[in-house]
């Protein structure tokens, strides 16, 4: 049984997309490219993956399983290899950070390891609150410097501000949800639909002001603060959810696959990044730190 981990790639992004062109575009390779690489990874298998059907595919008990497996190799591959390029760096002292709740649920869990590796001498304290907590504190200079939503914050001139990433929003749906089949989607079709809503970081305000500039508003249905509830609700087909690329996991807690779709009409980001101020030089230390954290920050926004 032979593999490759391009094999791997394209299979995710099939799953992704449920149709071989899309995927094929993505991956920026042919159609019948796209379709000879699947034969082969299906035949090096041994087993069926994929349902294939006119207007696209679907993925089969095994299929399903397997991508699991898949996702776990790549993300695996490529710590791999971040992980022989980071050298250990002998900092010492204390360095303060203010994160945004949303950053504080996908970036800690994902990088705590990794930082605490990179400075294992360096203390790093990490302070949850909201934007203006964060940017009150730092102008209080109880942190060194906040890692926040750089798109949901005011850009006051006392404030310098480097965004990492414009991570993109998009449609979250259960799999076999009746938008999954149209092969476009705009914001007049999801409008009538039941909408989950997180409440965290200022989105509320951020999807309901894009909406309303377009003529349209959202059919709330729910409203948490939690994601894994979100996530939950539209595995289930409770509703459907805008969420961007960073926090969008393919699985619920249960085992239930959530889907993601691009919005033909609605193109926005949650901007990721750090904010100082420009009366308060940063450390050697801090410097290294957000160094670090620009890396990690763009290596979790790839699309698998």
């Amino acid at each position: 049984m032979k593999f490759t981990l391009r094999q791997l790639e394209f299979y995710i992004t099939i799953a992704e997309t449920l149709q071989i062109s899309k995927a094929a575009a993505r991956c920026h390779i042919s159609q019948s490219s796209m379709t000879i690489a699947m034969r082969n990874l299906e035949e090096a298998l041994d087993v069926q993956l994929l349902l294939r059907y006119p207007k696209g595919v679907k993925l089969t008990a095994e299929g399903e399983r397997f991508l699991a497996h898949a996702c776990n190799i790549i993300n695996n591959s490529r710590a791999a290899v971040d992980d022989l390029h980071e050298r250990t760096d002998i900092l010492t002292g204390t360095v303060r950070i203010g994160i945004a709740e949303t950053l504080s649920a996908y970036l800690i869990p994902e990088i705590l390891g990794d930082i605490e590796r990179r400075f294992p001498l360096l203390e790093i304290v990490f302070h949850e609150a909201t934007a203006p907590e964060l940017v009150r504190a730092l102008r209080q200079k109880n942190v060194d410097f906040c890692l926040l939503l750089t798109s949901n914050i005011s850009h006051d001139p006392d404030l310098e501000i480097e965004t990492f990433i414009r991570s993109q929003r998009r449609l979250w749906t259960s799999i076999g949800h009746p938008l999954q089949s149209q092969s476009s989607i705009r914001l007049k079709d999801v409008e009538k639909l039941p909408f989950l809503l997180l409440e965290t970081d200022k989105y509320p305000d951020v999807i309901t002001d894009y909406w309303q500039q377009r003529g349209y508003r959202p059919n709330i249905c729910f409203r948490s603060n939690s994601f894994e509830a979100i996530r939950s609700l539209v595995a289930k087909g409770r509703g459907i959810t805008i969420l961007s690329d960073l926090v969008y996991r393919p699985w619920s807690l249960d085992g239930l696959r959530v889907m993601r779709r691009t919005l033909d009409d609605f193109i926005t980001y949650m901007d990721v990044g750090i904010v100082k101020t420009a009366a308060q030089p940063l450390t050697i230390e801090a410097g290294r730190v957000i160094d670090f954290l620009r890396q990690a920050t763009m290596r979790l926004d790839r699309p698998f």
